[in-house]
């Protein structure tokens, strides 16, 4: 797979996304189906920075730190967005730092360098490692869609593949 075709596949999958988060209203913001979950703003926040930050930590080896033996924070400890439209406009830099970071590579270094993520158990390409946070953010798409679905908005699931 070349860098550009990662790209206009993913682009699909940010643009379906960029629909939900429009279409969330802030007063869901605070939304959880039930206690230990995300809430909406979570959500928000969590999809907002998920290929363009993966990409870039992985180029720059700039990981998170992560305590010995924990893989995330609980839902409780989870940054939150303010708002949709703050939302919108991080997914957006997300969107143009994995462009400029894609560039940093060559379809060759794409699809054959191995890295090292903190979190998995063995080396992969920065394509296996990208079409996982792809898999990633898509998840995310769908537990944002269906929070907003519990909490009462009348979506259809054209809403989930950016068809409102």
């Amino acid at each position: 797979m070349t860098r550009n075709e990662y790209l206009k596949f993913v682009e699909g999958i940010y643009n379906a996304t960029r629909g939900l988060i429009k279409i969330t209203p802030d007063a869901k913001l605070d939304y959880k189906p039930k206690d230990g979950l995300m809430t909406v703003a979570q959500v928000l926040k969590h999809v907002s920075g998920s290929l363009g930050e993966s990409l870039s930590m992985a180029i720059n080896n700039t990981w998170p730190q992560m305590p010995e033996g924990e893989m995330l924070p609980s839902a409780d400890k989870l940054p939150k967005s303010n708002s949709a439209a703050e939302a919108l406009k991080e997914i957006e830099h997300d969107w143009e730092v994995l462009k400029q970071e894609i560039e940093k590579i060559t379809d060759g270094e794409f699809n054959q360098n191995k890295i090292n993520v903190p979190w998995m158990p063995q080396p992969m390409t920065y394509v296996e490692y990208m079409m996982q946070a792809m898999e990633h953010l898509s998840n995310h798409r769908m537990q944002l869609f269906t929070w907003l679905k519990l909490s009462g908005e009348a979506l259809h699931t054209g809403h989930l593949y950016g068809m409102p």
